[in-house]
């Protein structure tokens, strides 16, 4: 396997970009067909592929939000690895975005949304749930053809903190810039960074973001909001690890656009590293989704989310990532991105609902989300005038 050395013209169909490292897939080599889109078939379906290819090659791909439908995964005819994101100090990254608005972003659906909020908000106070997911979508067009390797290029230089990602996948070309691990896994430690609770940070140069991680920390709803994503998440780990450390407050991780609660819970697999993968892969489907991008309780949120949403998510709020035939691998939630189509982008950006939700404060954070992918294709369309 070569360096990668981020030529745009390899076209590349899956590329995985984190702080530490650039994996990036060519071709498809074999495609996944479990017999049921669950951990455990998924993991059988996934030693199956690996034993009949090159050492060192992983399956690679996206599952989507809803896990009863097929994921998208497969291993690369060749992978290449690279350096990962470059550091950027936090002033630089502040200066990154200035709105917060919907700026020149098409929603037509605003209007829908903040009802589909107050809708959400009055059943979390008649009792029938305690947090729900809510999402929108966006669309920008452009006078000719959005490059994905443009795009990519330009997520990996501003969101240096990020999980920068590009998968070409039925509906079009997966891209975008989440700051959110669901899980990884490597030589039997395994851990997860889950988010929630946040707020926009606009043009606030250094001291105005200090102020506002101090709102942020001391805020109840967001705190509390954070507390159930957390609580899920370290109850799913307890389930597979003797040892489960979760921290008891959460750290602030910041993006260009938003600052996020955070916290990192971690644990050990005693499992023998020949059931490694099957463990990883049912840990990885029961964790998701999480309570940070479908609410709580799960099966309630998901049946309001159908409800209350006018379109199908497909990756969007899905898992995306890869896995070797050791279990070693990382998959990060597909947020801050959008469905490349030619000369069309749909993006998608979602709030947590919870009781005492504001509807225009959470249109005006998935106003904030959206500027992640829309600035950077605004910044391609402009090259293109």
């Amino acid at each position: 396997m070569q360096a990668n050395d981020n030529n745009c013209s390899d076209h590349p169909i899956f590329d995985f970009i984190t702080p530490e490292y650039r994996l990036t897939g060519h071709g498809r080599r074999v495609k996944l067909s479990p017999t049921g889109w669950n951990g455990e078939e998924v993991a059988a379906a996934i030693e199956t592929a690996l034993k009949g290819v090159p050492f060192g090659l992983p399956v690679v791909g996206c599952i989507p939000f809803d896990t009863q439908k097929a994921a998208e995964l497969y291993v690369p005819e060749e992978v290449t690895w690279g350096k990962g994101l470059e550091k950027e100090t936090p002033a630089s990254v502040a200066q990154t975005t200035i709105r917060t608005d919907d700026g020149d972003v098409p929603t037509p659906n605003s209007a829908q949304y903040r009802a589909s909020v107050a809708k959400a908000v009055r059943s979390i106070e008649n009792g029938e749930l305690e947090k729900i997911v809510l999402a929108r979508t966006a669309t920008i067009k452009t006078p000719s053809a959005i490059e994905p390797c443009v795009i990519v290029k330009d997520l990996a230089k501003h969101n240096p903190n990020s999980f920068v990602y590009r998968s070409d996948i039925s509906s079009g070309t997966l891209v975008g810039a989440t700051p959110e691990l669901v899980l990884r896994s490597w030589a039997g430690t395994i851990t997860s960074f889950p988010l929630a609770g946040s707020i926009p940070v606009g043009g606030a140069d250094e001291l105005a973001r200090e102020k506002l991680k101090e709102t942020l920390l001391s805020s109840p709803k967001d705190r509390a909001e954070h507390g159930l994503v957390v609580h899920q998440v370290g109850e799913t780990f307890k389930q597979y690890l003797d040892d489960a450390h979760i921290p008891s407050s959460p750290e602030i991780v910041e993006t260009p656009v938003i600052l996020h609660l955070g916290t990192r819970i971690s644990g050990h697999l005693e499992s023998e590293l020949s059931s490694r993968v099957s463990t990883v892969m049912r840990l990885l489907y029961d964790l998701h989704p999480t309570p940070a991008v479908c609410g709580w309780p799960t099966s309630v949120a998901r049946r309001k989310i159908q409800e209350l949403e006018d379109f199908d998510r497909g990756m969007y709020s899905g898992l995306i990532g890869w896995i070797d035939a050791q279990g070693n691998g990382e998959w990060a939630l597909a947020l801050r991105g959008g469905v490349i189509n030619g000369e069309s982008a749909t993006l998608y950006a979602g709030a947590g609902i919870v009781a005492g939700s504001d509807p225009e404060h959470e249109h005006a954070e998935t106003a904030a989300k959206f500027q992640t992918i829309a600035r950077v294709i605004e910044r391609q369309r402009t090259l293109h005038l």
